[in-house]
């Protein structure tokens, strides 16, 4: 069995932001550390300034007015004020009678990066199960905007191999877990329908019409099928992983070579398993949302699940 690290969306990021921010705070607000631990600011970007300030408000954990955040991060005040407007504007931060603190996006961005840590943490056994019983390969991935992205596979051992790799991305209207995601995504899948569909192989549906049918039907079994519209010679069947909304949250799938596609042997399996995740996922962060007394997650543990997928 061959197994793939997690990866991350394969992007270039602006690098100029090097050095590490070293300058510690605690709850009152003061410096802790020497001079030298200080974050240089001589030649950083707007970018990387902007990082600054969102790190030393992350590490006092409170509002900090502007002299304090002049003194924290060793930007003009001109600077700060300017960076803090614009941040607040953005929604990247709040401007209280204390002073500024972290917005709301913040906190959104976190919410959805845990979420996709716990989907990971809890999907892999149960994708590790199919790949024992069937020796196919599996996928998890998400939908980011309109595209899938993988985010783990475990590789079979059929003859012909799918190019896939954790990190990377396909179109998601040429995709079974694509397909998945958007029949339970209204707001993605209205703007994947009125662009022009990208053409992969021959086989790839790019008429609206036909790929609307397509995830309305999928919407009312939860699985969805595609062949050979990625990749010549490959065939899968995926099925969505659900928040307590009905939203899709990921997904999983089940890709074989094309000559050996069973459909009807292998949808029970995939839509077991997404169910089975989507409880789990659910059942987690009801646990987090809870008073954890330290612990994030309140002594939760996916279940033991060698040998469920094959119920």
């Amino acid at each position: 069995m061959v197994r793939t690290l997690p990866g991350h969306d394969v992007h270039d990021h602006n690098k100029s932001t090097r050095g590490e921010f070293n300058a510690l705070t605690d709850v009152s607000g003061e410096v802790s550390g020497s001079e030298e631990d200080q974050l240089s600011t001589g030649n950083r970007s707007v970018m990387g300034r902007g990082l600054v300030l969102l790190e030393t408000l992350s590490r006092a954990g409170r509002p900090l007015p502007l002299t304090d955040l002049v003194i924290l991060t060793r930007l003009p005040k001109s600077t700060v004020h300017r960076l803090a407007g614009q941040l607040v504007e953005l929604g990247l931060l709040d401007k209280t009678p204390a002073g500024f603190g972290l917005g709301l996006r913040i906190f959104e961005w976190g919410s959805k990066a845990e979420r996709q840590r716990n989907l990971r943490r809890i999907a892999v056994p149960y994708l590790s199960d199919v790949h024992a019983q069937l020796r196919e390969t599996v996928h998890l991935a998400v939908l980011d905007g309109r595209d899938v992205v993988y985010v783990e596979k475990i590789e079979g051992h059929s003859a012909v191999r799918c190019p896939t790799v954790v990190g990377g991305r396909a179109p998601a209207h040429g995709t079974a877990l694509g397909k998945a995601m958007l029949a339970f995504n209204p707001v993605i899948m209205h703007e994947v329908l009125v662009q022009p569909l990208s053409v992969q192989t021959t086989r790839t549906v790019i008429a609206p019409g036909n790929l609307q049918r397509q995830l309305h039907k999928t919407r009312e079994t939860r699985i969805s099928l595609e062949i050979e519209e990625s990749f010549v010679g490959v065939a899968c069947v995926a099925s969505p992983i659900l928040d307590a909304a009905g939203v899709a949250l990921g997904a999983v799938s089940i890709t074989v070579p094309t000559f050996r596609f069973d459909p009807n042997k292998l949808s029970p399996t995939v839509r077991q398993v997404a169910d089975r995740i989507s409880r789990d996922l659910l059942a987690l962060e009801r646990f987090q949302g809870a008073d954890s007394a330290g612990d994030p997650t309140c002594g939760f543990k996916p279940p033991l699940t060698r040998g469920r997928a094959a119920e």
